[in-house]
């Protein structure tokens, strides 16, 4: 008998098995491929292994491939050892939930065959997937999944591709968009509407749109695909309607881009009684569902999508277990786009704010007054704060060298409570890109 069973061994997934096993409780975790779930081997880690390359020149593109592959198979061994090192019993197979009353039975499909495993509280973490556009030929080869993208050696390690399009307009198509195109390869990004990064602020929307313009990278706006076609020179075409009529998109390679959306069929849960839609779990703020002794964490409650989100998810869900109190504070969580420059945010936009009738304050300040950035060469960007009438900071928009660095202070400011003037008479180091940041809360202060 279990004390904590976790279903999917992604981050919050083996956060969960980790902390559990560390506080000394019984715990198995069950994933039915990797360790690591999709951040690691399918998403965040070899995306940013090839950008390193790509657009951070710190290694060589020719071997490239055979690092991410490295990188991948490094950190899978390392939480295979982390769980070794916290007791944890790691469980390779497919899981379907079989019960859920006082006691939580999971039955496993293993290699051996089929066993039960039974616990006293049972963890979901079975993540997301990119969702699926119903047009004609959709699943031929040449229409690669988002979430699978980095895996194809075709994209990546060869010349055959010379020219992609790219579904969507959202984090997964913007950073495979500006490392392909960076690739040499041509792109194109057809557009759902005429949006782009829709979460974040105006300005940082404005600037990327003309970055992505002078990068040569294009775009069609309103692009709803109705069939992909196969050419006799091995390359396809898209055909589609836009606000332009209908067109078509010749190209070698299709990349669904498109957003990502709970896994919420495929191990029993609609035989549980646990309180669910197609949108996700649902959970309270410290993870539980409606059934006693069952909780939910990361891309399958259908919240914030992010790799960090579920492991401090996990953190609330132990942590009730053990009769602890933390929850999530979601209004300071950083998220981060790899991009060329970086796009980082934390906290609200300047248009949610003035939505919520926020009497509000901006700083502004730009990369190419910064001495670090100038002696980088890297000076594309800016800072932009939003406080409140009395200085709190609301929310921060990097956009610029090294963002997803800089954006912590930003995420720890919010969280904290503290206002402009506070952060920015802290002592900040000269000569560095965090100084970017206090220029533009000095911009804020009175």
């Amino acid at each position: 008998m279990y004390d904590v069973i976790v279903l999917g061994g992604g981050p919050g997934g083996y956060k969960a098995a980790e902390l559990a096993g560390k506080a000394g409780l019984k715990t198995a975790i069950i994933e039915k491929e990797h360790l690591g779930g999709m951040c690691l081997n399918r998403g965040c880690i070899p995306t940013k292994a090839y950008y390193s390359d790509i657009i951070g020149g710190c290694g060589n593109i020719e071997d490239m491939w055979d690092k991410k592959v490295r990188v991948v198979e490094t950190l899978r061994g390392g939480i295979g050892h982390l769980m070794k090192l916290n007791n944890v019993d790691v469980i390779s197979g497919e899981g379907s939930i079989i019960e859920v009353n006082d006691i939580k039975k999971i039955e496993v499909k293993t290699e051996q065959g089929t066993e039960e495993i039974v616990g006293k509280n049972l963890i979901i973490a079975v993540g997301s997937k990119c969702r699926e556009i119903d047009f004609e030929n959709n699943h031929i080869d040449e229409v690669i999944s988002g979430d699978y993208g980095v895996n194809r050696e075709d994209l990546w390690n060869s010349d055959e591709v010379k020219s992609v399009a790219i579904a969507g307009a959202g984090v997964i198509a913007i950073e495979f968009a500006f490392m392909l195109k960076a690739l040499g390869k041509e792109v194109t990004i057809l557009k759902h509407s005429d949006q782009i990064l829709r979460s974040c602020d105006k300005d940082i929307k404005r600037k990327i749109k003309s970055i992505i313009k002078k990068k040569k990278i294009n775009t069609i706006d309103y692009f709803s695909i109705e069939k992909v076609e196969k050419q006799e020179d091995n390359s396809i075409i898209v055909y589609g309607d836009s606000k332009k009529g209908y067109q078509e998109v010749k190209c070698d390679r299709l990349v669904m881009g498109s957003s990502m959306v709970p896994i919420v069929d495929g191990y029993g849960l609609k035989d549980t009684g646990i309180e669910y839609s197609e949108k996700g779990i649902k959970v309270d703020k410290s993870m539980r569902t409606n059934i006693e002794g069952v909780y939910a964490i990361g891309d399958v409650t259908g919240g914030m999508m992010l790799a960090h989100v579920a492991e401090y998810e996990a953190m609330a869900a132990i942590d009730t277990i053990l009769g602890r109190d933390y929850t999530v504070d979601y209004d300071s969580v950083p998220a981060c786009i790899f991009a060329d420059p970086e796009i980082a945010y934390a906290g609200i936009t300047e248009e949610e704010a003035k939505a919520r009738g926020i009497d509000v304050q901006v700083g502004r300040a730009h990369f190419i007054a910064n001495g670090m950035a100038l002696a980088m060469g890297k000076t594309e960007g800016f800072v932009k704060v939003i406080a409140d009438g009395d200085g709190k900071i609301l929310g921060v928009h990097i956009m610029g060298p090294e963002a997803s660095a800089l954006i912590g202070e930003a995420a720890l400011a919010i969280y904290a409570g503290l206002t402009a003037e506070q952060v920015a008479k802290c002592v900040h180091p000269h000569p560095t890109l965090s100084e970017c940041f206090k220029d533009a809360l000095f911009n804020v202060v009175k």
